[in-house]
């Protein structure tokens, strides 16, 4: 048999939940939509949103635009077309290591835009390797390679 206490709180919930089902229909048919819909179109909105940020996120990154190598019998590269914002130069020379003295970078218009002067790193350190970072966006430009070993040139854009 159930006791008093157990009656009363079947009795208790059984109310309540008439009384909430109650209230979720009134509330349903008087604005005609289930109020649970109105929770899942947040969701979905902020779903979408979030999609949205995603796709609008920065995903530039390193691309390869070519590579060269320049010595003494060739000192200027092919004309190469950077599509990016920025691009950088990343340079390694080849033996036998001596010192060099840099390379022009030179735009689409016969223009040198940069001067890079790599002498004073590798009187110290022949076997350097550098990157060069160039500010300079869209746009054809060449290397002038000055003189010394050849050095092997490739060339990435920044998109």
């Amino acid at each position: 048999m159930l006791g008093k206490k157990q009656i009363v709180t079947m009795v208790s919930i059984a109310i309540m939940s008439f009384l909430v089902g109650t209230t979720v229909n009134f509330v349903a048919v008087a604005s005609d939509r289930n109020p649970f819909d109105k929770i899942w179109e947040v969701i979905y909105d902020l779903q979408a949103r979030v999609t949205a940020l995603e796709q609008g996120a920065s995903t530039k990154t390193w691309h390869y635009v070519t590579s060269f190598t320049l010595s003494s019998d060739n000192r200027v590269s092919p004309p190469f077309f950077i599509e990016g914002e920025k691009w950088r130069i990343k340079w390694e020379p080849q033996p036998p290591l001596g010192s060099w003295y840099g390379f022009f970078i030179w735009d689409e218009k016969g223009y040198a835009i940069e001067w890079v002067q790599v002498d004073a790193i590798l009187m110290y350190y022949h076997e350097a390797r550098g990157i060069h970072y160039v500010p300079h966006g869209t746009g054809s430009y060449k290397i002038e390679w000055l003189s010394g070993p050849s050095v092997n040139f490739t060339i990435e854009s920044y998109h």
